[in-house]
């Protein structure tokens, strides 16, 4: 049935906004929701044309519901932790996500209202059937190919605690497609850095070199390995397998990046 074109509009989409991100996450989790953030900015044309097409439609009333509305100012200290995590560097965004914070939607710029609803519905309509895949899963059964394509979902759609699991049943379960197992190991050597396993995600690394035939893989697994001694505040141990690295590879392509890394770490040694 649709909205009573009569009453009183309270806000836009007749929604209770949050006050910030964190109440809204807060609501959203004890009320079985998603999260709507809207990124804005002083003086931000383009989101006032954003907001001008999309606040008086019933549309958009719709579309919030099962949905806790907040609005973010980019560039702010509060707004720094989730802007950081997605990566929006532009306003006006829109960001959609669950209360832990998985990915559902994410739209950085705003051209025209039909074709932002035409990307939202879709990405919810993917969204909706990939959490009904996931919590029919039993994952210590799960083929090395299914946990593998559901974990890297998981890990890109900003849930790493979700795709820790399926990449260790990716790296472990039998009779895995060429590649699979060792694809695996490179994702799950990421999670566990990213969950703040430096000892896991150095296992992980360490068996991929060991096992992998790809040329290309074994020279991203020895370049991974320099990074784990910097998020353990090892920056010496850093610099030497970064110069290991160069010597392993002297025609990488990561050459000038691992250039970059070495002359950043010198420039921050002490003096003799």
């Amino acid at each position: 049935m649709p909205p009573d074109a009569t009453r009183a509009v309270r806000s836009p989409g007749n929604a209770d906004w949050a006050k910030d991100w964190r109440e809204a996450q807060a609501k959203a989790a004890a009320e079985k929701k998603l999260v709507y953030y809207e990124f804005d900015a002083p003086n931000c044309s383009a989101c006032q044309r954003m907001q001008g097409l999309l606040y008086p439609a019933f549309d958009f009333e719709a579309l919030l519901i099962g949905m806790v509305p907040v609005k973010v100012m980019l560039g702010s200290n509060d707004a720094a932790p989730v802007a950081e995590r997605y990566k929006v560097k532009d306003v006006p965004s829109v960001l959609i996500t669950s209360p832990e914070g998985r990915l559902v939607f994410l739209m950085q710029g705003f051209k025209t209202a039909p074709e932002f609803y035409q990307h939202v519905h879709a990405d919810l309509d993917r969204y909706r059937q990939f959490v009904k895949k996931i919590d029919a899963q039993n994952i210590p059964t799960l083929s090395a190919e299914e946990a593998y394509t559901t974990g890297r979902e998981l890990y890109a759609r900003s849930d790493p605690s979700a795709a820790l699991p399926r990449l260790q049943r990716a790296s472990v379960a039998p009779n895995p497609q060429p590649g699979v197992r060792e694809n695996a190991l490179e994702g799950l050597a990421e999670v566990e850095l990213e969950l703040g396993d430096t000892r896991a995600s150095r296992e992980a690394i360490d068996k991929l070199a060991a096992t992998t035939k790809d040329p290309a893989q074994k020279e991203r697994a020895d370049l991974f390995r320099a990074q784990l001694p910097l998020a353990e505040k090892k920056p010496a141990e850093a610099l030497a397998l970064y110069k290991k690295f160069l010597k392993d590879h002297p025609s990488s392509p990561y050459r000038a990046q691992v250039e970059g890394y070495i002359a950043r770490l010198e420039g921050a040694a002490p003096a003799p």
